[in-house]
């Protein structure tokens, strides 16, 4: 009993002087602020830093070497107060191929109360001048043409005064105005689109005419479902509703 208790004793102590000497070498290691969703650009916005203990084995990313973050995806979802690790982060292209980022102001009533995430799926529609509903197209093209009218799927939309531009689009960035800028906007934010629709949808943004409405997170993303119509590039500004 003697030699037992002795031994127990000796491997608490150990287990202690382990602990003891473990905290007195902690590291400064990157951790997940914000949550990310699969497939979200990670900025320094979303990050954080905090001075851990980590155990052998254990994945992370010291903040010294954060430099390996900078254009990197999320590769999974990341809740928030999780370590980074490397496995977190996917090489992937910021942009896909055969799509574009555009960024838009909204003000207040131009996107959901609750705000905008990155990652998810929006759909963009142009709003009309108050008082003055969009141009009707004069006909409805067939899908594949080189236009940037409404097709006969748009039919139920004429009138109304809005116009859907892109069924599906992803959130790429949220971002707030500098208020020392004084201006009207309350969000700035940017969207990965097919790159055909890309200048209806800044030229809309221009003119203080885009809205964004939140889908949900089931909507297809497919480039049919991106560019229904079938738009292919024109160096003619849309008059009228355009998808």
């Amino acid at each position: 009993m003697a030699v037992g208790s002795l031994v127990v004793i000796g491997a608490c102590v150990a287990a202690f002087a382990g602990l003891y000497a473990s905290a007195g070498h902690r590291t400064a290691a990157v951790v997940v602020d914000r949550s990310l969703v699969q497939g979200q650009p990670i900025t320094a916005s979303d990050l954080g830093q905090a001075d851990v203990s980590v155990s052998a084995g254990v994945g992370y990313i010291p903040v010294a070497e954060a430099s390996v973050i900078e254009g990197k995806r999320a590769a999974a979802a990341v809740p928030a107060g999780s370590l980074l690790t490397a496995g977190d982060l996917a090489s992937a292209p910021a942009v896909a191929a055969g799509d574009a980022v555009v960024g838009v102001a909204l003000k207040d009533g131009q996107f959901p109360a609750g705000g905008l995430t990155p990652g998810e799926q929006v759909l963009v529609v142009q709003t009309g001048i108050p008082g003055s509903p969009l141009s009707a197209p004069a006909s409805a093209p067939s899908a594949g043409t080189s236009t940037t009218s409404a097709t006969a799927s748009d039919s139920a939309l004429v009138g109304t005064g809005t116009g859907v531009l892109v069924p599906v689009a992803t959130v790429v960035s949220v971002t707030s105005p500098d208020p020392a800028s004084g201006g009207t906007y309350a969000l700035l934010v940017s969207v990965e689109v097919a790159s055909v629709v890309a200048p209806v949808v800044a030229t809309a943004s221009s003119a203080d005419q885009v809205g964004l409405v939140l889908l949900p997170a089931s909507a297809p993303s497919s480039s049919a479902a991106r560019n229904p119509a079938g738009i292919t590039a024109t160096t003619t500004a849309p008059t009228g509703v355009g998808r």
